[in-house]
């Protein structure tokens, strides 16, 4: 595949992409998971500079390292985009960029190897049974499947033959992993697991490119394979390959409007959807009902904040702040350590029950009761994000603008929005890299 071979939907949904994960880096680059990794890289001799750079932070190090870096901070703060392997984005964009400064890469150069990257970590996701059923195992599929599409993006702008190409994956896949245990306290592990998807990617790529040879039959192999090891009983290998190289995965992938679990989401705008129909004010309900699975009880039924991610992953806090602020910005997580007395009330009244059985693509369905007796269940499906409901344009660059102007300034910003509305003519990424400096003060994140 060459640049020229892609779809101009493709390519608009490329840069789309790579804007919004970009400004998710500069907001998440000050969070305590990020300052753990720079402080363990010292602790452990890493370089203090190299040619690939972090990214709202000051310094450079390793193609590798940064990778690692810049990928947790793009997911640090659960704002960026889902669909793909989970979190594709946060995985590819960072991996290879920091290939794409050291080699001075163009920027359709690196657009083309972020698409392709997108496309491979979606496809081994689809063969290992599809989100939700892997994920149910116990598996984070940002970290058991990003670090396919990592090395494919890497190994794309890298250039490697065939037999490179396949040995990146397969050492990739040797290595690849990730578990949901972080929901039991809150880790930061969560955080960290897209760093060391891309992390692990990128270095497979470049030892494939040193001669080192990896498992050819990583994905299909009977006793190893990874589909046979981490997708028992569920995996369908044929679905990797629907498609390939017609369709193009990256358009499955959506864009995040509000700073949480995306699971969440639905429930989000079946909640307001019900508030809008009845013209309710948060005062007005009586209870909320979430009518979920048992999956949906176990990882979202939170009354208890012990962190951000806790609020996060909380359906009672989520859906609280939605009925009282309309607002599910990062600020409003922001106060999960003392949460607001109108909004814990009504987390009071909101119950998730796994009465309903749901398949792949379902989400939770909300009942609303008010004081006045009247009530009501919807079930949103595509929820505002959704490859089927995207975010326009504008609201994607405005989402943009909104994170990195209070880290990078208003110049930059510009900047940095119009270069990668134009990828395909900058002649170095660096150039956009280069922009992601940070001039304002930062601010922590409880």
């Amino acid at each position: 595949m060459t640049f020229e071979h892609l779809p101009p939907e493709v390519v608009v949904a490329g840069k789309n992409f790579i804007l919004d994960t970009l400004a998710c880096c500069a907001a998440g680059a000050r969070t305590k998971p990020v300052d753990a990794i720079l402080t363990a890289i010292s602790a452990l001799g890493g370089p203090e500079t190299g040619p690939a750079s972090l990214w709202a932070r000051e310094g450079s190090t390793s193609v590798d390292r940064a990778a690692l870096v810049n990928a947790t901070s793009a997911h640090a703060l659960e704002l960026d985009d889902f669909g793909g392997c989970g979190h594709s984005g946060a995985v590819v964009i960072p991996a290879v960029f920091a290939a794409g400064e050291q080699a001075g890469a163009s920027g359709a150069d690196v657009l083309l190897a972020i698409i392709a990257g997108y496309d491979v970590a979606a496809r081994v996701l689809e063969g290992a049974g599809g989100y939700r059923r892997h994920n149910d195992l116990g598996w984070h599929s940002s970290g058991t499947c990003g670090s396919f599409g990592s090395a494919a993006g890497v190994a794309k702008l890298l250039g490697l033959d065939i037999e490179r190409f396949v040995s990146a994956l397969g050492i990739a896949g040797t290595f690849t992993g990730g578990t949901w245990a972080f929901l039991a306290d809150g880790a930061m592990t969560k955080r960290f697991h897209p760093g060391k998807a891309a992390e692990t990617g990128t270095a497979a790529a470049y030892l494939a490119q040193s001669g080192m040879t990896g498992p050819r039959q990583v994905l299909d192999a009977e006793w190893g394979g990874f589909f046979s090891t981490y997708a028992p009983t569920i995996s369908e290998p044929a679905l990797a390959l629907a498609g390939l190289g017609r369709e193009f995965r990256i358009l499955r992938s959506g864009i995040k409007p509000y700073a949480c679990c995306r699971t969440i989401h639905a429930p989000i705008d079946s909640l307001l959807a019900l508030m809008g129909h009845f013209g309710a004010e948060a005062d007005d309900i009586e209870c909320v009902i979430v009518h979920g699975n048992a999956q949906t009880v176990r990882q979202f039924d939170r009354m208890k904040l012990e962190s951000l991610l806790d609020a996060q992953f909380s359906m009672q806090f989520c859906l609280a702040v939605a009925a009282a602020r309309r607002d599910l910005g990062l600020p409003q997580f922001e106060q999960w350590s003392q949460i607001p007395p109108d909004i814990a009330s009504l987390m009071a009244r909101i119950a998730l029950i796994g009465d309903r059985d749901l398949g792949p693509t379902e989400y939770a369905a909300v009942e609303v009761r008010l004081h006045d007796g009247r009530r009501a269940e919807r079930q949103v499906q595509c929820a505002k994000g959704h490859a089927d409901n995207p975010l326009s344009e504008a609201e994607v660059e405005a989402k943009a603008r909104s994170l990195l102007m209070p880290v990078i300034g208003d110049t930059a910003t510009d900047k940095l929005v119009k270069s990668v509305m134009h990828l395909e003519e900058v002649a170095d990424i660096r150039s956009i890299t280069n922009l992601l400096k940070p001039t304002m003060s930062q601010r922590p994140i409880p």
